[in-house]
């Protein structure tokens, strides 16, 4: 597998950060039409949850029977409310990731994305998606509950599995084992990429957090609006990046095998004037007749 036009050769760090804002600039209104409308049906969707649901509450001073009462109803309540949250969050979100990925390889690729497309992909693709958040979120928590060390390196060594999955088609285990080779000896390189990025989103997280919280009930819709500004860069940043390192260790191809030199001196041939009998090139009379030969 070749690099494609677009990047064939490794970026550097600010490479990175620039082309991935680079990419997102030229598709700007697909990218946030996609993410402000699964935000904002996320929003909605979760505010409703938390009206529809209300947990029952404990009388002050309760006596064993009420609380006992009490307990299994707002477990109940509570578990549905997380199970509701999780049913939005777990088929909305990984349409809209995916959908960005498959929009900026179509866009680095091809020089052009189609939002209805890349949607469609990400949708066909939603299982392989949810298995694969799950063994890597399961390996990656283990590993940051053992030590925070491992964990962050785990979360490193599988952070281009999705642009893999996604991209190169490949199954949860091929495309846990392609990121780490393709993040292989760029451990630091890649720990400061997304180090940058989470900056970027923890600065513009409570930047929408402050905006949103004065408009009361329509905070969950506007926190959507201005999210979708900054969400997409995650998902071109992993684009930008998978495309980067399969660069770096894609082999180059095979170039024309030289041509061995050719001789350009042969033996003459000799005849012999007077008979014609075919004569060694040393030979000073022919063997036949005797002639003696110039």
């Amino acid at each position: 597998m070749q690099p494609e036009p677009g990047i064939n050769r490794e970026l550097s760090l600010g490479e990175v950060v620039s082309k991935t804002f680079d990419v997102y600039r030229r598709d700007f209104a697909k990218y946030f039409v996609l993410f402000a409308v699964v935000e904002v049906i996320t929003g909605i969707l979760t505010s409703l949850a938390q009206h529809a649901i209300v947990l029952p509450i404990l009388p002050s001073n309760p006596t064993p029977q009420q609380f006992y009462n009490y307990f299994p109803g707002f477990l109940g309540a509570l578990a549905l409310l997380i199970v509701s949250v999780l049913v939005v969050t777990v088929v909305f979100f990984p349409i809209a990731q995916g959908g960005a990925i498959k929009m900026a390889s179509d866009q680095i690729e091809k020089g052009q994305a189609d939002i209805g497309t890349s949607v469609r992909f990400a949708a066909s693709r939603l299982l392989w998606i949810w298995a694969l958040s799950i063994v890597v979120g399961i390996i990656v928590v283990l590993g940051f509950i053992a030590l925070i060390v491992p964990g962050i390196i785990l979360a490193i060594m599988f952070a281009l599995a999705f642009p893999v999955l996604l991209i190169e088609k490949k199954g949860v285990l091929d495309s846990m084992g392609r990121s780490r080779a393709l993040v292989g000896h760029r451990w630091l390189k890649t720990f400061a990429v997304f180090l940058v990025f989470a900056i970027i989103f923890a600065i513009a997280s409570v930047i929408v957090s402050t905006i949103s919280g004065i408009f009361g009930i329509a905070s969950p819709v506007v926190s959507g609006l201005l999210s979708a500004f900054y969400q997409p860069l995650f998902p071109i940043l992993l684009t930008v990046y998978y495309y980067s390192n399969r660069a770096r260790i894609t082999l180059p191809p095979p170039g024309p095998m030289p041509m061995a030199p050719t001789t350009s001196s042969q033996y003459e041939m000799k005849f012999c004037p007077s008979c014609g009998t075919q004569l060694s090139s040393p030979a000073a009379f022919c063997p036949k007749c005797g002639t003696r030969l110039n």
